[in-house]
């Protein structure tokens, strides 16, 4: 018997509300973390070296 449901497609994904986009561009505006975008200091942090160098560090 043959399947009546309809293929499975990519769903687009809904617009987001007025007030969501008000609130996300508050926050980018103000250096803030949004969904959707790289995060700048977990970047900084997770690509910083392991054990700390320098001269307070040097042997």
């Amino acid at each position: 018997m043959p399947s009546t449901a309809a293929p499975l497609s990519a769903a687009q994904p809904a617009a987001d509300p007025p007030i969501y986009r008000d609130l996300v561009d508050r926050w980018a505006g103000e250096g803030r973390t949004v969904p959707g975008q790289r995060d700048p200091e977990w970047v900084r942090v997770a690509t910083a070296p392991v054990w700390p160098s320098g001269p307070l560090f040097d042997d």
